[in-house]
């Protein structure tokens, strides 16, 4: 059976934020050996991995995946990774004359990073016990001790951090590459050479600042020929997973490529994940009409190009002023990019196993056109994170008690939950069939809940109730979502280690490794109240009085037309008797 490879692209510095922790959680979950298996396999790690090998010919196993940053923003990560030693370091110089070498400062590693490297040692000097049968014999044994080799050092070095005394790494940490456990191909990273990390005087902040590095021929055929370097090995790719900033001008460079892959892509899936980050600049109105004016001309864009689109903030606004990071049970987590990019990787993460699932998997295609049908291109999102099940409640008596409610919070600004959605689609994790059955009286408990045996019909049965008819998918899978380092330490006292809820404080040191959790990304009437209020904040901007706009070759017209589009798109949106 075909994998149904994903190409994932990851466009601003705090996407990489998101993508980096996305990428520890799904490596922490890895499973090495037969015996370290907890239960069935759930997850195809290889519709978002793939298998390739250095020059030594030994297994790497990477993640499909273009990073998009500007220059600086990379610290100690070198752009063509560890693995596959590229030798790009210059020291051989064929000139016979004086040479004077100049180098840059290296940046010193954080103690996560450092005990990596001393890992990384020890797998090289392993690898090299490695018997010739192993590398060059029987292929799959080969490929799976190798693959061990390469990957399981890390696993285990989370494990034992886990155990020994907690890292703080909150202050160790600058940009997305300080807390990287994934080690990347040599065509994952790319940098805008154009223009440079939190640079005052020549600062990223416009949408077409992107037109000046799409009018760099070289660097754009670098870029295409990245993307075309992973699609060309797939068997069968079903699309494209994009995580893309829009406060800022990464919004114009996510939407250039958009319309490349739309072009050069006919008939894939494209999902695009739109981040506004918490602590986004937001101190002047200079500030803020710069947020607003980007993010509509992203949002116009990323709706014409992208297969299904989900705005996604913890900020609880995003248009006029930025709102406070919204209140989530059992966390205690900080604006700052390390702790909110942390949640929503879990929550990326946790919605998108119904097409990375092992067996029955569905395409990433067929859900964005179920979602985006009569032009309803834009979804929300949700999550309950942790799921908020206390120890030794049972999962029914967790349903009962949120009554006609959601047990979730909403990860889309803006959004209130109050409206029924049009099509959802949820995916439980990290419960048991032996955490269903209810002590409580059946006669009790709501009829739709009473007497069930399985976390599907528990989970069906209570969105077939709250859903009024309207349609629904559900998945549930026993494994929850792994939060070792160099996950960050944001719950409170009372979640446990195994990610349950208890009325006593968890020890002192001990960190939660796992974490059960619920997502439900919907196709809602609150999607168009979105799109209404950024139309608004926008239809209030004179176009013409910002000068850097004009200069960087926006048009009046193409701004108008903009407007017009998401104007159109918020009807969409209406229900029928809001249509009458």
């Amino acid at each position: 059976m075909a994998n149904r490879e994903l190409v994932t692209l990851q466009v601003g510095h705090y996407s990489n934020f998101v993508g980096t922790h996305w990428w520890n959680i799904q490596e922490s979950s890895f499973v090495y050996s037969p015996s370290q298996a907890s239960g069935p396999k759930e997850i195809c790690h290889d519709v978002l991995y793939r298998e390739g090998e250095n020059r030594h010919r030994e297994v790497t196993y990477t993640p499909r995946l273009v990073a998009f940053d500007l220059k600086g923003s990379l610290k100690t990560l070198k752009q063509e990774g560890l693995l596959y030693e590229t030798g790009a370091d210059g020291d051989d110089i064929k000139w016979m004359g004086d040479v004077t070498m100049h180098k840059e400062v290296s940046e010193p590693l954080n103690p996560y990073l450092k005990s990596l490297e001393q890992v990384e040692i020890e797998d090289l000097s392993i690898s090299k016990d490695i018997s010739d049968e192993e590398k060059y014999g029987d292929h799959d044994l080969g490929t799976e001790k190798k693959k061990q080799v390469c990957q399981a050092g890390k696993g285990d070095e989370r494990d034992t951090l886990s155990e020994t005394k907690p890292v703080n790494l909150e202050d160790h940490i600058n940009v997305w590459s300080d807390f990287l456990g994934t080690s990347f191909h040599p065509k994952s990273v790319h940098v805008v050479q154009e223009y440079r990390h939190k640079d005052e005087f020549s600062p990223f902040d416009l949408f077409n600042s992107a037109n000046e590095v799409f009018s760099n021929y070289e660097s754009t055929c670098e870029w295409e020929d990245r993307i075309h370097y992973f699609t060309e090995e797939c068997d069968n790719l079903q699309g494209f997973h994009i995580m893309m900033d829009t406060h800022d001008g990464c919004g114009g460079l996510g939407a250039g490529i958009l319309r490349y892959l739309e072009d050069e892509f006919p008939g894939k899936g494209i999902f695009t994940f739109c981040f506004t980050s918490a602590d986004s600049p937001d101190s002047t109105a200079k500030e803020r009409a710069t947020r607003i004016i980007n993010s509509a001309l992203a949002y116009g864009s990323v709706t014409t190009h992208s297969s299904l689109f989900v705005p996604v903030s913890l900020a609880s606004s995003v248009w006029q002023k930025l709102g406070k990071p919204i209140e989530i049970p059992y966390l205690n987590y900080k604006p700052m990019a390390y702790h909110t990019s942390a949640i929503l990787a879990s929550t990326l993460d946790t919605l998108s196993l119904p097409y990375r699932l092992e067996t029955n998997a569905i395409n990433l295609r067929d859900i964005t056109h179920s979602f985006n049908s009569q032009g309803r291109k834009v979804a929300t999102l949700n999550t309950s994170f942790p799921l908020g099940l206390y120890k030794d409640e049972s999962l029914i008596d967790f349903f009962s008690q949120y009554g006609e409610m959601f047990p979730w919070q909403p990860v889309t600004p803006h959004v209130k939950n109050e409206k029924k959605p049009f099509i959802q689609s949820v995916v439980m994790r990290g419960v048991t069939n032996a955490m269903v059955q209810s002590k409580t009286d059946p006669s009790k408990l709501p009829d739709y809940l009473a007497r069930l045996t399985s976390k599907e019909e528990v989970l069906r049965n209570y969105l077939s109730h709250m859903s009024q008819g309207n349609l629904f998918a559900t998945n549930c899978l026993e494994s929850a979502i792994k939060t070792k380092v160099p996950y960050p330490q944001i719950f409170n006292e009372n979640v446990t280690s195994d990610g349950l809820i208890c009325s006593t404080p968890r020890p002192e040191g001990k960190r939660v490794d796992s974490v059960p959790m619920l997502t439900s990304l919907q196709s809602t009437p609150e999607a168009g109240d979105v799109i209404r209020q950024l139309y608004e904040s926008a239809a209030k901007m004179n176009i013409k009085k910002h000068h850097r706009y004009m200069s960087a070759g926006l048009e009046e017209d193409d701004y108008q037309e903009t407007l017009d589009n998401l104007k159109a798109l918020v009807t969409c949106y209406k229900t029928d008797a809001e249509a009458l």
